[in-house]
């Protein structure tokens, strides 16, 4: 038989635990103004939510191309393992809150414990599925169109080999224009006097790398710049395309180059490699006249642009950059994409932060079968939360 404490017990255990407010007459007169008070919290929520998903609909009905086409870069079976997590964590703690009110504390924390490993599950997931969309630049705005630098070093290579890097015909640079870019871009890397910056650039003005290659082969590296795992990457750091600056032109990067050139040291000085200590006297670079003209690099912001989809390998033809039939603007899919479920990873977050306080109060005794209102309240907003992954997967996942 279910053992069901006196109204007077639990008065009087609410006062000597400090758990009533001196504002409310009764415990219960406290847990409904709670309650009611979360409720209204969720009303907020569901606002929150409701907006964005209205947002979702008006681009949705304008634009179903790009939904349609974006979805297939989403990975379903994922979204369907963290659909059965959240559905899992919103059951335990549903049983965690019935735990609290049978005081079963041990029940309690087990079922606390258990919601708090689904709800890191989900969370993992997701790291997951953000990893490999930075990776492919897979995101908002207009990084989307820009090939990751994995790609472009391999399809710098690729066409190296077949048919060499054909290169537009480009006036001599401008230091004084080069310097104004210099600083814009290159600045917070390689130092005012490109003398390189520990753990973000090299020294420009002592390098043999910089010296020994014409104005031709250094456009190119500035074009592709030198992914991480490139085996030639010595400084364990990133070198983006075009300094990570997409506004940049070949025209820019030449003037940068011409700039770069300045602050090296003179001709016949003798140098010291920072990397191995190596003395040498520096050299110029020979001059090699530029190529007829050809493509100016690998943005290709537009369907018209792409012109390699026949000589493109098998992984290129899956990236959304260079498939004949991506929509124009698809980069709105993944602003809205990353823009709901980022905030609901962000509610997941909280979720688990409050999952973890009320797991550390049980194992402290805190909570019994006459005080454990911050246990229903968290349930509740656990499972607002859980709703609207819900919504969120066949909204984003499962168009096609």
């Amino acid at each position: 038989m279910k053992y069901v404490m006196p109204i007077e017990t639990i008065n009087s255990e609410f006062k000597a635990h400090g758990h009533l407010a001196h504002h409310f007459d009764s415990p219960r007169q406290q847990f409904e103004a709670a309650k009611l008070g979360m409720w209204l919290f969720l009303g907020t929520e569901v606002l929150l939510f409701g907006g964005l998903f209205c947002l979702y609909a008006v681009f949705r009905g304008n634009r179903p191309e790009l939904f349609t086409f974006g979805s297939q870069y989403l990975d379903t079976t994922w979204g369907a393992i963290n659909t059965v997590v959240l559905i899992l964590s919103s059951c335990t703690m549903a049983i965690a809150v019935y735990c609290a009110q049978t005081n079963q504390k041990r029940e309690l924390a087990v079922f606390l414990g258990l919601t708090l490993f689904f709800g890191l599950d989900f969370l993992g997931i997701k790291y997951i599925e953000y990893s490999h969309k930075f990776h492919d630049n897979l995101v908002w705005g207009t990084g989307l169109y820009e090939t990751p630098p994995h790609e472009a070093y391999q399809l710098l290579l690729r066409r190296q080999e077949e048919a060499g890097a054909a290169l537009p015909s480009l006036e001599p640079g401008d230091p004084k224009r080069g310097r104004k870019q210099y600083l814009a871009t290159c600045l917070p890397c390689h130092g005012a006097q490109g003398q390189g910056l520990p753990g973000l650039g090299k020294a420009l003005n002592t390098s043999h790398f910089v010296a020994e290659r014409s104005d031709e082969d250094f456009l190119q590296f500035l074009q592709v710049g030198r992914p991480i795992e490139d085996p030639e990457n010595t400084s364990g750091v990133a070198m983006l395309p075009r300094g990570g600056n997409v506004r940049l032109t070949d025209q820019d990067l030449m003037d940068i180059i011409a700039s770069v050139r300045t602050l090296q040291a003179n001709v016949g000085d003798v140098i010291t490699d920072p990397a191995d200590g190596a003395k040498s006297i520096l050299i110029t670079a020979s001059t090699i006249p530029f190529a007829a003209p050809g493509p100016s690099g690998f943005h290709l912001p537009d369907n018209d642009a792409i012109s390699e989809s026949s000589s493109a390998s098998q992984n290129e033809a899956t990236s959304p950059r260079l498939d004949p039939n991506r929509p124009r603007d698809l980069h709105l899919f993944f602003s809205i994409y990353f823009l709901l479920t980022g905030l609901h990873g962000l509610h997941v977050l909280i979720g688990l932060i409050v999952i973890a306080w009320l797991l550390v109060r049980t194992l402290l005794g805190h909570f019994s079968n006459a005080y454990y209102t911050p246990v229903d309240l968290g349930g509740l907003y656990w499972h607002i939360v859980d709703v609207i992954w819900i919504f969120l997967f066949p909204l984003l996942y499962l168009i096609h």
